[in-house]
């Protein structure tokens, strides 16, 4: 069951209250064809009560309706956020606050990294769902009632596996390390900012050098992984590593280390330190 929003009368309702709940769950359906070409075409909301899907294509200009999406009292849940909050600020040009991803928590869980949707629900709560409208086109109207059906199911249970990640990460660090990787990655969003690209370096590391390197820091980050029960990928990506022995051959260990998120330079800035202290 679920209700259909066409229209921004309806919205605003909608908005109104939805503020007044502190968890609601998040899903968008979107058509990317570049990086930065990205249209919006719904939202799926639930709050633990009701669900429902707002059609921005038929809404068209988003008028301010959305303020739940950046108030901090209302906690938006979503699974695997980036792609999400990217294609709702393409539509309503607000930066969303106060959120939590159940693929990034089960990997600070120490669960697979970047675990579908699908999967984790049926390995949390035993519940099949089915997959068959997940290449739709999602651009064309009238959607099928079996799109929106399938689109409502994407956060029908989010809320629930919130809480029970909420029981294992309660009590510990894991929750603040979460916090923490949430804001470092809206950042990157919202500021564009990216480590992809060098332009020149400070020092130069030979291959043989950086391959030993190399070998050396995916050691230590298994090591640190398994001492914190957290996912190796999650904790430190081979990408990631790359990344940072590149970029502190062009800035310097500490300016390199300031560009990760608070949770892991305080797990790794000593291996790290200990290998590429000397390019500070």
């Amino acid at each position: 069951m679920f209700y259909l929003i066409e229209n921004n009368t309806d919205l605003e309702d909608l908005d109104q209250e939805l503020l007044n709940h502190k968890l609601v769950a998040i899903d968008t359906e979107f058509r990317r064809t570049s990086k930065e070409n990205i249209k919006l075409s719904l939202i799926q909301i639930n709050n633990d009560e009701e669900t429902f899907l707002i059609d921005t294509l038929v809404i068209g200009e988003c008028k301010g309706n959305c303020k739940f999406l950046s108030s901090n009292s209302v906690k938006k849940i979503f699974h695997s956020c980036r792609e999400d909050i990217e294609a709702l600020f393409s539509w309503n040009k607000v930066k969303i606050r106060n959120i939590y991803d159940t693929q990034l928590a089960n990997e600070f869980l120490g669960e697979s990294f970047s675990i579908g949707y699908q999967n984790l629900v049926s390995k949390m709560l035993g519940v099949s769902i089915d997959k068959k409208e997940t290449r739709s086109n999602w651009i064309r109207r009238p959607l099928q009632e079996s799109q929106l059906e399938y689109a409502a199911t994407d956060v029908q249970f989010l809320i629930r596996i919130f809480e029970e990640q909420v029981k294992e990460l309660e009590g510990s660090s894991k929750m603040e390390w979460l916090s923490e990787e949430l804001e470092f990655q809206i950042n990157k969003v919202f500021l564009k900012k990216s480590t992809e690209e060098y332009f020149g370096v400070k020092n130069s590391l030979s291959k043989e050098e950086e391959a030993t390197i190399s070998i050396e820091l995916a050691k230590r980050v298994v090591r640190t992984s398994l001492r914190y029960k957290v996912n190796p990928t999650m904790l430190f990506s081979k990408k990631s590593q790359k990344d940072f022995i590149r970029n502190t051959m062009k800035k310097g260990f500490f300016k390199a280390l300031n560009d990760m998120p608070r949770w892991r330079k305080r797990l790794l800035e000593e291996d790290l330190h200990n290998l590429l202290g000397r390019f500070s």
